[in-house]
């Protein structure tokens, strides 16, 4: 499984970047966080940055393919005025340019985001939680999917291929991190706040200061036990 960062601040990407496959960002955390897309990208290099599009999609979508090597292009599925962006989607990703289809929220999104030829499906599972829906299972269906369909015969036998990944994203807390790894997730983009709550545990923290605490014990012993030099 692989881990992206869902942050746009640049302390927190150098921060992770030991642990951190990629990152993902969208308007609604640049407005936050602040942050600048080129530097983070530039940082990352040649992990993927997913850049969100907006207003004329394919004008901005050109022109960060064009400026970020590093650019995976994240189109939502469907226009705010309740169009799609299916044909965009298909055509952008024949031409060679990444696209994260994002915003996706049930298993039949996925499907069509696939047939597009999108590089990473997004399916924001913690809000799919938030309504009570069964993400995990949603999670499971969408990766049996994904399967079946990167199932291509090589002679007598079967291998599989994972051009197109599953992001699984709005992710609100560890239990939703570690129940996406168990339903199979490719990728889990995860917030800073619930990294960090992944990362320190009370226990670890308090075994390896005994150890610092009494490796000085120690080492006090030992010198106050030394024989002293003969004058």
């Amino acid at each position: 499984m692989k881990i992206f960062l869902d942050s746009s601040k640049l302390e927190e990407v150098n921060k992770w970047l030991p642990v951190i496959d990629g990152v993902t960002t969208n308007p609604t955390i640049l407005l936050k966080e602040g942050g600048d897309v080129y530097t983070l990208a530039h940082l990352l290099n040649p992990k993927p940055i997913s850049i969100e599009v907006c207003g004329d999609f394919e004008t901005d979508a050109r022109k960060y393919a064009g400026e970020v090597p590093n650019a995976v292009i994240k189109i939502p599925l469907l226009k705010p005025n309740g169009g799609n962006n299916l044909e965009l989607i298909k055509r952008l990703s024949k031409e060679g340019i990444p696209i994260n289809c994002t915003a996706l929220m049930s298993l039949s999104q996925v499907i069509l985001a696939t047939k597009c030829g999108a590089r990473y499906v997004s399916l924001f599972a913690g809000r799919v939680d938030d309504e009570g829906g069964d993400y995990c299972k949603m999670i499971k269906d969408c990766i049996d999917f994904l399967d079946e369909e990167l199932c291509i015969e090589k002679g007598e036998g079967t291998e599989f291929y994972t051009d197109i990944e599953l992001i699984v994203g709005s992710i609100r807390t560890v239990g939703n991190v570690l129940d996406a790894v168990r339903a199979g997730a490719h990728i889990v983009t995860i917030p800073p706040t619930v990294l960090e709550k992944m990362l320190v545990h009370r226990f670890s923290l308090d075994t390896v200061r005994q150890f610092e605490s009494d490796n000085e014990k120690s080492k006090s012993a030992v010198s106050g036990n030394l024989p002293h030099t003969l004058g």
